[in-house]
């Protein structure tokens, strides 16, 4: 993961471990935090803002993506705008992370509006924003004391998406799997599979707009549905459709049927959840109804 405003030539600093009481550098991190915090929130002059600049840390055995919060006095808005993460699941052990010096987001300003709404809405004053970043005729930048969307933030913990079946079980999940049709010895599966008999109800996970119904080689019969902020969630394997492409559909609606249409070994469905084209493991967004 790295920041997609720093260039990956970027000079970091690097944090060797997340103790307060012997890290030097993690205590200066902080100690910018609250000045930053200090100076936006209190509307002193940007002149007391500390520099930006970002450090990097590789997640060890029994790290978190909540440890990394309370350790470095940073929100869940700083770590998943900096790092381009979906789900703080996605943070795991041997993963470089990179964290800046104050709370804020990151932000692709390439149409030179972002910025501008940004500042609207969270009332946030532009000489921050250029102290920050030094130039504002960037395509990211970072504004301090920024936060995303409360949709953005109910996308990340999870508390966006249902399950897509009123029962089933998972049998298959997200990531590198043995081939089930032993042609190769692993394969990198983009979703989870949930046993369920033919005929099932599938429920849209969350409410959007039916962008595709057809087939789709391996998926057999799909739906795709179109959310917000690039969020799509996949359902594949069906039987056969009830929404259609242009259609509206509120979470929980029914979309289709389960089949075993496709690349399959049996009856299931398959979920699947991509955002901007990067898939990524839904089996931590969704929650049983």
């Amino acid at each position: 993961m790295l920041c997609p405003f720093v260039s990956a030539g970027e000079d970091f600093i690097e944090l060797k471990d997340l103790n307060i009481n012997t890290n030097k550098e993690l205590k200066t991190l902080r100690d910018d935090v609250n000045k930053t915090l200090a100076v936006v929130k209190g509307g002193l002059s940007q002149d007391k803002m500390p520099k930006l600049h970002f450090y990097k840390y590789r997640m060890r055995e029994g790290d978190s993506f909540w440890k990394i919060l309370t350790a470095t006095a940073l929100d869940i808005d700083t770590l998943m705008t900096v790092n381009n993460i979906s789900s703080p699941g996605m943070m795991k052990s041997g993963e470089i992370i990179y964290l800046s010096n104050m709370r804020g987001i990151v932000i692709n300003n390439q149409t030179g509006k972002e910025l501008n709404t940004a500042l609207k809405q969270q009332k946030i004053r532009l000489e921050y924003v250029k102290a920050a970043n030094g130039v504002l005729d960037k395509k990211y930048l970072f504004v301090p004391c920024g936060e995303v969307s409360s949709i953005q933030r109910a996308l990340f913990l999870g508390t966006g998406f249902m399950f897509p079946l009123y029962s089933g079980k998972q049998t298959s999940g997200f990531g590198t799997r043995s081939d089930p049709f032993g042609k190769k010895q692993s394969e990198f599966h983009k979703g989870i599979d949930i046993a369920c008999p033919m005929g099932s109800k599938v429920l849209a996970s969350r409410s959007g707009t039916v962008v595709f119904t057809g087939t789709n080689g391996g998926y057999g019969k799909l739906i795709v549905i179109e959310h917000e902020h690039g969020y799509r969630s996949l359902y594949g394997h069906l039987s056969r459709y009830k929404a259609k492409v242009g259609q509206k559909v509120n979470r929980g609606d029914i979309i289709g049927y389960s089949g075993n249409t496709g690349h399959t070994t049996g009856p299931h469905l398959h979920f699947e959840v991509k955002r901007k084209g990067r898939s990524f493991n839904p089996g931590v967004l969704v929650k049983p109804i």
